[in-house]
């Protein structure tokens, strides 16, 4: 992002520079209203958007510091930044690249199983979550007060040593650990000054339940972020909390993007003359379906019902369909009187032609179709085969057919 495209979080908002907490808070408040896409279809998803990224960092007094000392780069973790480490060029490394501005923690991503109903209606859920956050009885110090803290007389204060250690005569190995008087921190504490809070720690664990708030329409591996409250620690910025939607199979639908599925058996009686049948659709509203007089339904056939599928994320108004597929469940027999009657209600069948033999040899027979005997032909070829194989036997008794001596 160039310098003429950053962002101004204060223009965004519309406030000045030194708008006290409640001010930025009740500008949001107007704007989300303004932008919010459920309230408001035609506002852009890009601006709502953009005007939460700049609450978000406004409203933390910390973020907001950074931002204002060191813009949004400070709050990403900044542009490299050309600094040396006399490890590395003793290494032959040579110069590394420093962050500017603090650097953000990581991000903490959880999966979350939701519902095809909730993703339909929308839906909250309130999950407890453990996080670590800066000890406020040391500020993040660790000590008491702050002469408690003092450079690691070992690494002296990078954290790392270098071991140096003699394999043979005249050859040597050297490398490269975290500091174990340190912990690879650089610093330590007096232990007659150590915070009784956190132990020395700078960060304790503290729980807290977030509002997870699923959006109609939303869908699967589609994210829910919560900017800053994974775990801080001091000179970094807190990480983000992402929970993945997990979409759950239903049994009734089967979703295919904005558009709904649905299976739907139905006998041969309704695909001839007519169906009658009722949906409960995912909002618990019962769609009485119908179709045209007249209409013959195919077995594996596909019908739509318009606008019944999901409702478009951020926009729910906005609907897929609702599509439905015919199998045809066939009877297993008619009765005569009602298969003579289906003769001259039903179009007429297509005649046979009329073959004559053309000679002697060419025989015509009428045969009738029946059910298949699978098991009877398979047990009637065993027995062949059992009969034919006990023949053999009996001839071959006592070693097969021998020689006689001469």
């Amino acid at each position: 992002m160039s310098a003429s495209e950053k962002r101004d979080y204060y223009e965004i908002l519309g406030v000045p520079r030194t708008a006290s907490a409640a001010e930025i808070s009740k500008a949001y408040k107007q704007l989300a209203r303004k932008y919010h896409p459920d309230l408001n279809p035609d506002a852009s998803e890009e601006k709502f958007k953009e005007i939460g990224a700049a609450y978000e960092v406004l409203k933390d007094q910390e973020k907001r510091d950074i931002y204002d000392k060191y813009g949004e780069e400070g709050l990403q973790g900044g542009g490299p930044q050309e600094g040396f480490d006399i490890f590395d060029i003793l290494s032959g490394r040579g110069p590394r690249q420093k962050p500017r501005g603090p650097q953000k923690n990581e991000t903490v991503k959880h999966g979350l199983p939701v519902s095809l109903d909730e993703l339909y209606n929308g839906a909250t859920r309130k999950i407890r979550v453990t996080r670590t956050r800066i000890c406020q009885g040391c500020k993040g110090v660790g000590g008491s007060k702050k002469e408690a803290v003092q450079t690691c007389p070992k690494c002296q204060g990078h954290g790392i040593v270098t071991e140096i250690q003699q394999v043979a005569p005249g050859f040597v190995t050297q490398s490269r650990r975290p500091c174990n008087k340190c912990g690879g921190e650089g610093q330590v504490i007096d232990p007659k000054y150590v915070c009784k809070e956190c132990s020395g720690k700078k960060v304790v664990s503290e729980k807290k339940t977030l509002e997870v708030h699923i959006d109609r329409g939303m869908k699967n591996g589609q994210k829910i972020e919560f900017i800053g409250e994974a775990d801080e620690k001091p000179g970094v910025l807190a990480g983000d909390i992402h929970f993945i939607i997990q979409e759950k199979p239903h049994n009734v639908f089967q979703r295919d993007g904005q558009h709904l599925i649905y299976q739907k058996k139905i006998s041969l009686s309704e695909a001839l003359t007519g169906l009658e049948f009722t949906i409960e659709h995912l909002d618990k509203r019962t769609l009485l379906v119908k179709n045209k007089i007249g209409e013959v339904i195919k077995p594996g056939q596909v019908k739509m019902i318009e606008n019944e599928g999901m409702p478009t994320h951020r926009n729910p108004f906005e609907k897929g369909h609702l599509y439905i597929k015919f199998e045809i469940e066939f009877p297993k027999k008619i009765p005569e009187e009602i298969a003579h009657k289906l003769v001259t209600m039903l179009p007429p069948k297509p005649a046979v032609e009329n073959i004559k033999p053309t000679d002697e040899n060419n025989v015509i027979e009428s045969v009738t179709l029946e059910e298949p005997k699978y098991d009877d032909e398979r047990s009637s070829g065993r027995h062949q085969n059992e009969a034919y194989h006990s023949d053999e036997d009996e001839e071959g008794h006592g070693g097969g057919i021998q020689c006689g001596t001469q």
